[in-house]
């Protein structure tokens, strides 16, 4: 089989783990670190840039799932086994998810073509957040209270996380939602940092929280796709095994 379901089981784990409690570390460092009032010209600008590169990173992955990571790894397999003698019809990729039934509720059809619901809420998730960091820059938003603009995106960015980890949304628009409030939630985050606090410490540590959540989000993602090809009915006789 492609997948090695205990490999994925730990790496999911991990990086559930290190994602919400590195998510809670952060709101206790703020509350409790004093604030720096001393800030560097370049320390905010620098913050969004990196910040915004992210986020178009993982736009350009959304829109060209073959960048995503895992996906290689699954396409250098099926060009494997489509090298030798099949039992089966050979399985046809739709984005990042192979063409089958299993996987109906991972897609939605939009003019005739098949496009990843997670990786849609992410992308949108993502153009949002570069927008806002945007008109936040260079025109200003009205941040009457950093405090609760960090708790909201806090409580987007636990939820997204808790339910990549605990719970399997049997829909598209689901999947869809969820990873879109991940990135928004992001976001508020951003921008509440940004007005509480101008430690570098903290920033910088921030921005590492989100490339954990992203690999977070991934491993899952691969962990909940190597399940479903686990309970397959097809067996061996799937290319996608």
């Amino acid at each position: 089989m492609i997948y090695n379901l205990n490999k994925f089981n730990l790496e999911n784990l991990y990086f559930s783990f290190i994602g919400i409690s590195g998510l809670i570390i952060l709101a206790v460092m703020l509350i409790y670190l004093p604030p720096t009032g001393f800030m560097y010209n370049f320390q905010k600008p620098l913050l969004f840039l990196i910040f915004i590169i992210i986020c178009i990173m993982g736009m350009v992955a959304a829109i060209s799932p073959t960048k995503c990571i895992g996906l290689l790894k699954i396409k250098k397999h099926i060009q494997e086994v489509n090298s030798v003698d099949k039992k089966s019809d050979k399985k046809e990729f739709m984005g990042h998810h192979p063409d089958c039934d299993n996987f109906k509720n991972h897609t939605y059809t939009l003019m005739g073509k098949k496009y990843c619901a997670g990786c849609s809420g992410l992308f949108t998730g993502s153009l949002i957040a570069v927008i806002g960091i945007i008109i936040y820059y260079f025109h200003g938003m009205p941040v009457s209270n950093p405090n609760m603009i960090f708790d909201i995106g806090f409580l987007f960015v636990l939820t997204g996380l808790l339910q990549s980890f605990l719970l399997n949304i049997p829909s598209n628009t689901g999947k869809f939602i969820f990873n879109l409030i991940l990135v928004v939630g992001a976001f508020l985050m951003l921008i509440g940092i940004a007005e509480i606090t101008g430690s570098i410490f903290i920033q910088l540590y921030f921005l590492l929280l989100v490339f954990i959540w992203i690999m977070a989000r991934i491993s899952n993602s691969e962990k909940k796709h190597g399940d479903i090809c686990e309970k397959c009915s097809e067996g061996s006789y799937c290319d996608y095994r």
